[in-house]
Order: structure tokens, then sequence, then C-alpha cells
């Protein structure tokens, strides 16, 4: 419900005990003390003003789900977004007294899927329970007027340069709905698919805190430009194993980090070094670049499937390198290792080996399975079902 109004038309809105404590509950899933604080206050947020919204102004009103998870974007960054019209309202939580200037995420500002039209300064005050909409911005402005401090990827914005009659917002809307809101941004580059999944290890470290300061951002934020990498980053370091399906591998639908050979082969890899058979029909090839954390060598690792008569998968495992030298390192093992952690099987490199193979298996549906690469004290595992 509404609070009350100040002699600025500043908007004021009580937060309900319940809230508090249902968005306290939900934030103790996040991995991070900083997670969870995203989590708790943007909730709140969430579910006292999106309800007001709808009722006053816009029904149809919903909060952003396109791209990621709200649990998963909170993780690592402060922020709510919430779709009107077309339109994007960004409400950035804080329960500071301190309203001089208004900080932005750089993400909410920089990336193309993730920015705003509008950007609403909200103040919290859990001992009070009230909520209130302080100043409202657009992206153009924040673009135009605002600093950047590289130290925290905030932009700051003065107060004098904040709206506080969030009713001209309405009204705004109503008269010019077409009025340029945002700046023009340049054109992002893309992260090659083996860095990606790389970075994407490397920061499931659940020991690591304010992920998106370990990375430079333009790293960082082609890692959130694509569709399921944050929700996948917010899994892992829940502790939520990514299994890949090789089930659903016949029905065209595959894991980001399984790519076709095709692919691979258009970057300039010599597919012969995996020792392949092109007269090869009815089965599935897809690759996986794979980099050991703590080495300076990249690997290929193939999975070729086939159906058995007696409706089995059968499966074939290969390991090769894709850089100079192009022997593998001597000691480098693949193995297949069972559900219960069991070795069933695996193979060393010798120094003279191009590449190295597991002997084909057979595997009934619903079976779960790892294969192993692993150099010295160094190991790359996946998980498999079928």
């Amino acid at each position: 419900m509404t609070f009350s109004f100040d002699t600025t038309t500043q908007l004021w809105l009580e937060i309900s005990p319940a809230s508090i404590e249902q968005s306290w509950q939900q934030s103790q899933s996040c991995s991070t003390p900083e997670g969870r604080w995203h989590t708790y206050l943007n909730q709140i947020c969430l579910n006292t003003f999106l309800p007001w919204l709808q009722a006053e102004y816009e029904p149809n009103a919903t909060a952003w789900q396109t791209l990621h998870p709200l649990a998963a974007i909170w993780e690592v960054v402060n922020g709510t977004a919430i779709e009107i019209q077309g339109k994007r309202l960004i409400l950035i939580p804080s329960k500071s007294l301190d309203t001089s200037e208004f900080y932005i995420p750089q993400e909410w500002v920089d990336l193309p899927s993730w920015i705003g039209d509008y950007y609403l300064a909200v103040q919290i005050n859990l001992d009070e329970g009230w909520l209130r909409i302080w100043g409202y911005t657009t992206h153009q402005e924040i673009v135009a007027k605002s600093s950047y401090d590289a130290s925290d990827r905030n932009y700051y914005l003065e107060e004098e340069f904040l709206n506080q009659d969030i009713t001209l917002l309405w009204v705004i809307r109503q008269v010019s709905p077409a009025e340029p809101t945002r700046a023009t941004l340049p054109i992002t580059q893309t992260l090659q698919q083996n860095y990606g999944a790389s970075l994407l290890q490397r920061l499931s470290n659940p020991d690591l805190a304010l992920l998106r300061l370990q990375v430079p951002f333009e790293f960082w934020g082609t890692l959130l430009e694509e569709s399921s990498t944050l929700e996948r980053l917010y899994q892992q370091r829940r502790g939520v194993k990514q299994i890949v399906n090789l089930g659903q591998w016949w029905q065209n639908r595959f894991e980001e980090t399984w790519q076709s050979l095709e692919n691979l082969m258009e970057t300039g890899y010599n597919a012969s070094l995996l020792n392949l058979r092109d007269s090869e029909q009815n089965v599935i090839k897809r690759v996986k670049l794979v980099n050991l954390e703590g080495t300076d060598r990249q690997f290929v690792l193939l999975l070729v499937l086939e159906t058995e008569p007696d409706r089995r998968l059968g499966i074939r495992v290969r390991l090769g390198t894709t850089e100079s030298p192009l022997c593998l390192p001597s000691n480098l093992r693949l193995a297949l290792i069972s559900a219960s952690g069991e070795i069933l099987q695996s193979v060393e490199a010798r120094s003279v080996d191009n590449f190295i193979q597991l002997k084909r298996f057979k595997c009934p549906k619903k079976m779960r399975f790892s294969i192993e690469v692993s150099l010295d004290n160094f190991s790359f595992i996946e998980e498999f079902t079928t």
C-alpha cells in the first residue's frame, strides 16, 4: 500500500513484515554474503513496488526474466528490472541514508540486453518498514552526465540530475510514449567459446567473492550476454552439478560448450588429428575444447554416439590436441568413471601420441557416468547421463 507522499512527491511505500521474512528466507540459498544481501533487498523491492505499479499505472507490468532468472542476477549484481509495454524500469535498492548521488552498476548501463529506459533510485528502511523512490532518470542521462568509477564498476549520478517527482514519469509516458530514453552503445565483442567455458569454470569457484570485479568487464559482460551462462554460474556456485544429457542430443539439443566438428574446423582445426572416418553414418559427433586449469595446453574431447540394436547407446571417447606440438604430453590421462566414482577404464598418452581413446562402451538409458581428463595434478571432469 502507499504509505505517504512528501512535499516533493517522492513515492513512499510500506513494506509488509511478511515480505521481509519471505525475502530473507529466499536470500539464504545464495553462495556469498553479497549475493544474499542483493537478493534480500531486491526481493523486498520487487514484492513491494511491482504490486503498487500494477494497481496504479501498469496492470501488465512484469519482472524481467527474459535472459536470466532474477536469483542468478542478484547473486552477482544489484538491481531489478521491470517490463512495462516495451519499456524497462531498472530499480536499484539501497539501505544507505546518503542520497547525494545515485549509483548504478555498469552491467545495467553498458550491456545491450540489460539496459533500461528509466532508472529508479530506491531507499529501503527495514527498521521502519518502508521504501521510497527518491529520484529517477533515463539511460541517456546516465551516459551523458554520470561519472564512472573503475574500482567498483559503478556509474554515479549527482542528485541534482535526478527527477524527484515520479508522477512525471507516468505523465511523460502518456504524453510522449516515443520519447528517446536510451543512449547508443558500441557493439560488444563475443568471447570465443573455449575461453568463455574456461572463464565460467574459473568463476564457479565458490570461494571467489565480488565476481563482477574478478575479470575485465569486456569478458565479464560478454559472459552475461550469453543466454544461459549466468544461470549455469549460479547453479555451479551453489553446488548444483551440470550434467550433459546425451539423450537430448538425438533431438538436436546440445549444451553450448559441446559444438559440432564442422564448427571447430571453421576455426582452422585439422579434424584428421582425431583420426575420424568420413564414411561414418547415423552417428552424432560433438567436441568440447578443454583447458586444464594450471596448464598452458588446450585439448579436444570428442564423443561419438550411435544407437545399438538393443536400444543401448554406443559411445566412443577420444582426446586430441589443438596446439603445436601436435603430440600429446606424456602422462595425459583419459578415464571413464562410474556414478559411484569407480574408474572403469583409462588410457595414458605417450610422448608420440597425437590422440588417445577409450575402448568403445555401451550404456542403457538413464545411466550416469563421467569422463576425466587429467595431467599431473590438474584435471577436468564432465558428468553425463544417457
